[in-house]
């Protein structure tokens, strides 16, 4: 049972928001819950801890080190350092029945996730065993992005960072803007599946290069958006850092779904705990977002009270809305 007491009065902020959803995506909120965390409320939980796992090709280890991180989020993935380790860990993941996996890391230097020499293995795994593969990335460059598209990724993921002040404060990155807006380029240019991530409030808790973001993002071809919340973390140099007021990431849920009418956006996992998290999923709803990641109590039941479809999956939010784009993939480039 949920001690907050959602509000279902739609006010003229959000009313046009919360018709776009229902006008263009047949009224339907999705609900994810991916397997890497265990996740269950009185509404949905799921079902399998190795249905689609997170794997880190680094272990642990990240060179960047950002205020907000501090390679912190690698601790929870599995290590996967060499190719062997890659390999044996999808056969575990396909004899257990699994969908698939995230493959992610640490960044070097530059900003960048050293995938290219797990490019072959990720062709086997997708032959072998035929599961799902979303890679997570760092900056992307042309190679990358051939090897991506030769491996046959089902969607690749990437922060897009839209504040030259961030990158250089924040993820100690001498990249500027241009460098996110040309890895997505590289995707949309070899119809990869993509969806790009905007974390609300990475500046220290300001809202920042937030809305440059999603303009950057709007002039490419993504299969969806998804918009996380800056959520502090223990061991970091954020962890003490107030992330924004719901209202103000309520402000860019409005932007970014009126800018994006008909692609998906959704509030993936990350995002503030405490009650503001029940607000901020709130106005998720009221904003006409298409889903929500490990949705709160309560969350589920007010957009039933609101005539919403409601769908569940447990796999990552990024890959369900990738399945329209796959067909112009084909392995081998």
């Amino acid at each position: 049972m949920s001690y907050y007491e959602f509000d279902k009065q739609i006010s003229s902020k959000y009313i046009n928001s919360f018709n776009i959803r229902k006008n263009n995506f047949d009224n339907v909120i999705h609900f994810y819950a991916p397997s890497i965390k265990a996740y269950e409320t009185e509404d949905f939980k799921n079902e399998k801890s190795d249905s689609f796992p997170p794997l880190s090709i680094t272990g642990s280890s990240c060179s960047l080190k950002c205020d907000h991180c501090n390679a912190e989020i690698l601790k929870s993935m599995d290590s996967v350092i060499t190719t062997d380790d890659l390999y044996h860990r999808a056969a575990q993941i396909s004899k257990s029945k699994g969908k698939g996996f995230l493959l992610s890391g640490g960044s070097n230097s530059k900003g960048i996730v050293e995938i290219l020499p797990y490019i072959n293995t990720i062709k086997k795994i997708k032959t072998d065993f035929k599961l799902k593969v979303i890679v997570h990335c760092g900056i992307i460059t042309e190679e990358i992005a051939d090897g991506l598209l030769d491996a046959g990724v089902d969607s690749a993921m990437l922060d897009i960072i839209g504040d030259e002040d961030t990158i250089r404060t924040v993820y100690h990155l001498k990249a500027a803007v241009e460098d996110y807006d040309n890895s997505l380029k590289y995707l949309s240019e070899r119809n990869i599946p993509c969806s790009p991530h905007v974390v609300i409030g990475l500046k220290h808790g300001k809202i920042a290069g937030e809305f440059n973001a999603i303009d950057i993002i709007s002039k490419h071809s993504i299969s969806s958006l998804v918009l996380v919340g800056f959520m502090p973390m223990g061991n970091t140099k954020m962890e003490n850092t107030v992330p924004p007021e719901p209202e103000e990431i309520g402000d860019v849920f409005i932007y970014a779904r009126e800018k994006f009418a008909h692609t998906p956006v959704l509030l993936g996992c990350e995002r503030p705990y405490g009650m503001n998290k029940f607000k901020i999923e709130e106005l998720a709803v009221k904003a006409g977002l298409n889903g929500i990641a490990y949705p709160s109590e309560g969350v589920i039941p007010f957009s039933k009270e609101l005539e919403l479809k409601l769908l569940y999956s447990d796999i990552c939010c990024s890959l369900i809305f990738a399945e329209e784009a796959l067909s112009t993939i084909n392995i081998g480039g």
